[in-house]
């Protein structure tokens, strides 16, 4: 559930300001953190406490390879919006490396690599519907976060 208020959120404000704030950032990303500390650390399992639905589809039993892993995803995403000098938004980037510490590598990963998918047929419609009605649609930005809310939603509810 608490990653689903981050993708909603997330995917709001990128849809709405293609930005998004640093406390939605911030607070997320130490409730993620806190999370998997005290899941890896104290031996605390997340899924079978009372609020359990809150850490609906967080790692469980994370390893600390699969959770750097996920977040050296945003990471890598960080530097190529930095190489790119912004064609890749620095916030996506900021996204992944939080998401990673909540949903591990692998599952981080399918979760990029749908959204870009979904990302791409979107661009691919509008740049359809630019050349049927004559606009030049190449210069438009799509806000990718909004992309990553269905996914997101799939890949922590299964």
């Amino acid at each position: 559930m608490s990653f689903w208020i981050y993708l909603s959120v997330a995917a709001w404000q990128d849809g709405r300001h293609q930005a998004v704030s640093g406390r939605v950032f911030l607070f997320f990303f130490a409730h993620f953190l806190t999370s998997q500390v005290c899941q890896c650390v104290c031996g605390a399992d997340l899924q079978e406490m009372p609020a359990s639905l809150w850490y609906c589809g967080m790692v469980r039993e994370p390893e600390l390879g699969q959770l750097l892993g996920g977040a050296l995803l945003g990471g890598a995403m960080m530097l190529l919006s930095w190489f790119s000098h912004g064609a890749l938004g620095m916030g996506d980037g900021i996204f992944f490396l939080i998401s990673g510490i909540y949903l591990g590598f692998w599952r981080n990963l399918l979760l990029l690599c749908t959204a870009l998918f979904l990302c791409s047929g979107a661009g691919l419609c509008c740049i359809m519907r630019g050349r049927m009605t004559g606009r030049d649609c190449r210069k438009k930005k799509l806000p990718f976060l909004v992309f990553v809310l269905l996914p997101g939603i799939l890949i922590t509810a299964l």
